[in-house]
């Protein structure tokens, strides 16, 4: 290669490596309580809002248009930083895996911020503390499946509250031991909540042995601040229609 050819490539390169880094934005924000105090270890989540055209009961990206998704942690002053992100409207989840505090996108409203190109968007969250709702399912003759629920598990049980004027949110299922299952879900203080199980494969009794509606039984209760909330229940045997 001729000297003159090396000194144009030596010369376009750095143009190129610009007007590549200007084509994305960079996102960065904090993650704190509603007294400033930073959560270090707080997950956030984005996901870009694609333009999208609707497909049946559900919508789908518009040809060409990608959906960007990902996950970064904060630090040790709760702040975190993404570089390279194509421009686009974002939306914002965050959750602190130790603790229970509330996911803006589950009881709240998804924060959204603007990525542009060659430029910086700032965005801080800031996250109220809930209370652990724990579901304790006993279950001595081992009629529910010795497996955690997975995304296409068929269910044999379902455990989660309703609120409101009948909105749902579902409890995961956390562990699974030889003597039974346990539920957890992250939720508001201060609120009334009806602990709703459904199943049409066993029956249940509770804590004191009285057995609950089947197939679906509603449980009202009122969550306290920094006072979780636990349950327990027991598998009596199959449900009536099923034995």
């Amino acid at each position: 290669m001729s000297i003159m050819k090396t000194l144009t490539l030596g010369a376009l390169l750095p143009a190129a490596f610009a007007l590549a880094q200007s084509s994305t934005g960079r996102l960065q924000g904090s993650v704190t309580d509603p007294q400033g105090h930073a959560l270090p270890g707080a997950e956030v989540r984005y996901l870009s809002v694609a333009p999208s055209v609707a497909a049946g009961m559900s919508s789908v990206p518009l040809p060409g248009e990608t959906v960007v998704t990902g996950a970064v942690s904060t630090d040790a002053d709760g702040g975190f930083a993404l570089a390279g992100m194509p421009p686009a409207v974002y939306l914002l989840c965050a959750n602190v895996p130790s603790a229970p505090y509330i996911d803006p996108c589950i009881w709240r409203q998804s924060l959204r911020v603007t990525v542009p190109a060659g430029a910086t968007a700032k965005q801080n969250l800031t996250l109220e503390k809930g209370v652990y709702l724990n579901v304790r399912i006993n279950d001595p003759i081992g009629l529910l499946p010795q497996a955690v629920d997975g995304p296409w598990t068929p269910r044999k049980l379902l455990v989660g509250v309703k609120y409101g004027t009948g909105a749902y949110q579902g409890a995961a299922n956390t562990t699974v031991d030889s003597a039974g299952r346990n539920y957890q879900l992250i939720v508001p203080a201060g609120m009334a909540f009806w602990l709703w199980l459904y199943s049409s494969d066993v029956a249940l009794t509770d804590a004191n042995a009285v057995p609950v509606v089947a197939p679906g039984a509603q449980i009202p209760f009122e969550t306290v601040a920094a006072q979780n909330q636990s349950f327990t229940f027991t598998v009596s045997g199959p449900a009536s229609h099923a034995q």
